[in-house]
């Protein structure tokens, strides 16, 4: 069945992250997507996932995205992978909003 979300339509929703919100867009056992908005100077703490790999891509703005050691400007367009297992934080250092789609892909003990 086919299902058709529209996000102007849906609230931001906060977080436990102060200037972090989201929209959930789907939520599965096996995977999920979202929007989410950074406010200027927000900061999503570094954390890691077991069993799980995440992607982003922008949407609007710029983030600053830290994989591991390696700390990543991205901006409009660009995607990213945050493979599993390794710690990884989100950042906006610039004026404005940035919005990132996100989403993860969960694995099985027998996937990586």
């Amino acid at each position: 069945m086919a299902k058709l979300v529209k996000t102007a339509d849906l609230a931001w929703e906060p977080t436990n992250v102060e200037g972090i919100a989201g929209k959930s867009l789907i939520q599965f056992a096996e995977g999920t997507a979202k929007l989410i908005r950074l406010e200027p100077g927000a900061r999503y703490p570094n954390h890691q996932h077991p069993k799980r790999t995440e992607y982003a891509y922008v949407l609007s703005g710029n983030a600053i995205l830290t994989v591991g050691d390696e700390e990543l400007e991205a901006t409009v367009g660009d995607f990213l992978m945050f493979p599993t297992d390794t710690p990884h934080a989100l950042a906006n250092r610039s004026d404005g909003d940035a919005v990132l789609f996100v989403g993860a892909v969960y694995h099985s003990d027998t996937d990586h």
